[in-house]
């Protein structure tokens, strides 16, 4: 026992000095805006309306991570494995205006797809996502900023500038949802993103005047294109397999407020898995930087995963005893129809944080080609079963979806990664 809490401690303890920690909380401060008001709306509004707030999000989730093009997984590849400041800068200068000009197109495509009611045949959920859809580009924007931050190792300096910022934040958005309801959580969203994206351009405005002229830029910028393609096929497929369970839900499961308990468990459990995207933009620069040496590259992996299953183990247990009880204490026993719902999808986390940092190997070695094969084989499994366990059981069966899918995504990703390694 006293080994295991040594160990711990150790882990802890070399966490925390090289800024982990740091960007945990900078995460979770940007994403509190989104979690914290989905919550303060599942507190004041039905599971009914739960239900349409989580499709908008989701919709517009998938638009923004579409919107980079790819460029935010490019920059994690590109500026880490270059020392050279002067490259750095023209990477960040030529990667914010390619982020610019896709996000464009993506949210002319998003209105446009919401316009024709694919998102869906409610007119006022399409006036309200059309008007949430404007923090798009900015969020775009935001992303490839703290991505750069992550990717030149400075994730104390961000992760400071970030918490005080969303922190700021949230108090102005919460505010305004609870006194102006839909339409504040809308327009401070907005705002609020955008007064976000405007600060980190001017932190990093020394970085964006580059009056050099590096004889590598065609070089650097043809590489960023081309990962950036092959990045964001990957995040098409990868995103129509992660959004699959939700979009066939809301699509069949025809009590509105069913569906809102689904929506509410599945908010809480993204909730949780901001930890895993934590560690995996923590460890992307570092796995990339030891590419060139397979052998110390799988060690530091393994050492790496180690040491997260941990982590993941002790959060689903923790979750499994205080979440429902926090929710019973929170909302009363409006939710308590999705706490069986809950229960059941946070198996599923814990399968999916099994498998959370395989993609690194593939995003650090520049194989993003296996994350789009894998994620491919992964929806044309699991969607007949998402769609008959939907049908047949509803959101119980939309729970055991995610379950099932997270499975044949651990099952998928392990034969890739074998094969990645056996080819290496």
């Amino acid at each position: 026992m006293n080994l295991i809490v040594e160990r711990l401690t150790l882990l802890f303890l070399k966490l925390k000095e090289r800024g982990f920690f740091h960007l945990i909380i900078s995460n979770y401060s940007v994403q509190f805006i989104v979690f914290g008001s989905s919550l303060l709306v599942a507190k004041i509004m039905s599971p009914t309306d739960v239900g349409i707030i989580k499709t908008i999000e989701t919709f517009a989730n998938m638009a923004i991570v579409l919107g980079g093009g790819g460029v935010i997984f490019a920059i994690l590849k590109v500026i880490p494995e270059h020392k050279d400041n002067a490259i750095r800068r023209l990477s960040l200068i030529f990667s914010l205006k390619y982020a610019t000009i896709f996000s464009l197109v993506v949210f002319v495509f998003f209105n446009l797809l919401a316009y024709s009611g694919f998102v869906s045949e409610d007119e006022t959920l399409v006036y309200w996502f059309q008007q949430y859809s404007f923090l798009i580009v900015p969020s775009v924007l935001t992303m490839v900023l703290i991505r750069y931050y992550q990717a030149i190792d400075r994730f104390k300096r961000i992760s400071t500038v970030v918490f005080y910022l969303k922190l700021l934040s949230a108090v102005f958005v919460l505010s305004f949802t609870y006194f102006f309801f839909i339409r504040g959580y809308v327009l401070s969203m907005v705002i609020s993103t955008v007064l976000a994206t405007l600060i980190l351009l001017y932190d990093l405005r020394k970085e964006l005047v580059d009056k050099t002229i590096s004889e590598r830029h065609i070089e650097i910028r043809q590489k960023i294109i081309g990962l950036s393609k092959t990045a964001f096929t990957a995040q098409v497929i990868d995103q129509l397999k992660l959004q699959s369970g939700f979009l066939i839900a809301n699509y069949v499961i025809l009590d509105r407020e069913i569906f809102g308990f689904y929506a509410f468990a599945l908010i809480l459990t993204q909730g949780i898995n901001i930890v895993a995207s934590s560690v995996q933009q923590f460890i992307i620069p570092k796995m990339s930087e030891t590419s060139g040496n397979l052998t110390l590259f799988f060690q530091k992996y393994k050492m790496f995963e180690k040491r997260f299953n941990i982590i993941a183990v002790a959060i689903f247990i923790g979750a499994q005893l205080f979440l429902p009880l926090a929710v019973s204490l929170v909302f009363g026993d409006k939710y308590d129809g999705a706490i069986l719902i809950l229960r059941i999808m946070l198996v599923g986390w814990l399968i999916e944080a099994l498998y959370a940092l395989k993609g690194v190997i593939f995003l650090s070695l520049g194989k993003m080609k296996y994350i789009s094969y894998a994620s491919f084989t992964i929806f044309l499994i699991s969607v007949p079963v998402i769609y008959y366990l939907d049908v047949k059981y509803a959101a119980i069966g939309a729970a055991c979806a995610y379950v099932f899918q997270n499975l044949v995504s651990l099952g998928v990703l392990h034969y890739f990664v074998h094969k990645v390694s056996k080819h290496s």
